[in-house]
């Protein structure tokens, strides 16, 4: 009989894939931003005004990129060949609900077929399921979860 765990090391390669589309996409954005800030040829009066709110977007979209590279290089840490037996970083939580990895967070990666979603160490679901094990139960948002296996 064959293992019906998907393979960690597959959910850690499509997390850092999609991560890195991540980043690369915010900083086509950014360098987008840049350009259009110094290459505007308007009147005084409405390139102060565009300038400014451009320069805003700038700084937010700088600040997101630093911390999307600071999530990445927590993936990058994780040690796929690890078989964890508690919700902790690294491990893959199967629920009846969902396939959860703990690592940081990105909404959904698609791995041989089923969704599995990256749940950040912050976020309060975690905090739910923390330390728990196979067979316990947790509760997040009126919704109940019952642990099916973790490695």
């Amino acid at each position: 009989m064959t293992d019906p765990r998907i393979s960690k090391a597959s959910i850690l390669r499509a997390c850092l894939i999609k991560q890195e589309l991540t980043i690369d996409d915010f900083e086509k954005e950014a360098a987008q931003i840049k350009s259009d800030i110094t290459s505007r040829d308007e009147s005084a009066s409405q390139a102060h005004k565009g300038s400014s709110e451009r320069n805003e977007l700038l700084v937010r979209m700088e600040r997101e990129i630093v911390f999307l590279k600071n999530e990445l290089m927590g993936l990058q840490s994780i040690d796929p060949s690890k078989t964890n037996v508690i919700v902790e970083p690294g491990a893959v939580v199967v629920t009846d609900q969902r396939i959860f990895f703990i690592s940081t967070s990105i909404e959904q990666v698609e791995v041989n077929g089923q969704a599995v979603f990256g749940i950040s160490l912050k976020a309060p679901l975690y905090a739910c399921m923390k330390g728990k094990k196979k067979g316990e139960s947790f509760s997040f948002g009126g919704v109940n979860y019952k642990i099916l296996d973790v490695y």
